[in-house]
């Protein structure tokens, strides 16, 4: 028996589709959306990074609506999606994710070590928050490991956001916990 997209449980947040009511409730039980991962300006779907936000918009396979609004009014840098194609011009020229305009943050990270390939913006933000998504090592899981780290400034922008990889496995992800 083939299921219609009508008869299909939808994610509200990420719109991924589930058989099944409980598969749903499930899902929203475990995949905590927040409103710092990246968002498509057209269809407001979350991503989980900046990478599936591109693929979203501009990758293989778009999601034509999408596509077809970000080539005329979306900036290829920072994925932001403009009110006019006149905007998107004024806007390329002071794109914080531009060549020119990198920022002292940037550098500081990188003498760290710490990098982000899509989305490093900096705000010149006085105020900045930190955020960590913690997991769990060791043999009974209980050894806190950083999987994934958020920069915000005070505004809520994202300034920096990648994901870690821990040096030792990752033996519980803590699903199950709230935030």
């Amino acid at each position: 028996m083939e299921f219609s997209e009508s008869q299909r449980n939808k994610c509200a947040a990420c719109y991924r589709q589930f058989n099944r009511l409980e598969h749903l409730v499930d899902h929203m039980r475990t995949s905590y959306h927040s409103v710092h991962e990246p968002t498509c300006g057209i269809c407001k779907k979350h991503c989980r990074s900046f990478e599936s936000l591109r693929e979203h918009l501009i990758g293989p396979l778009p999601k034509v609506e999408c596509a077809r609004i970000f080539s005329v009014r979306g900036c290829n840098l920072c994925l932001d999606i403009l009110g006019s194609p006149n905007a998107l011009r004024a806007h390329r020229g002071t794109c914080q994710l531009s060549r020119g305009n990198t920022g002292a943050l940037l550098s500081r990270m990188a003498n760290l070590g710490i990098q982000d390939d899509l989305n490093s913006r900096t705000r010149g933000s006085k105020v900045v928050a930190l955020g960590c998504k913690m997991v769990g090592g060791g043999t009974d899981g209980s050894l806190d490991l950083c999987a994934r780290v958020c920069l915000i400034d005070e505004y809520e922008n994202i300034i920096f956001h990648t994901y870690v990889k821990p040096q030792i496995p990752v033996t519980n992800y803590r699903f199950d916990e709230s935030l």
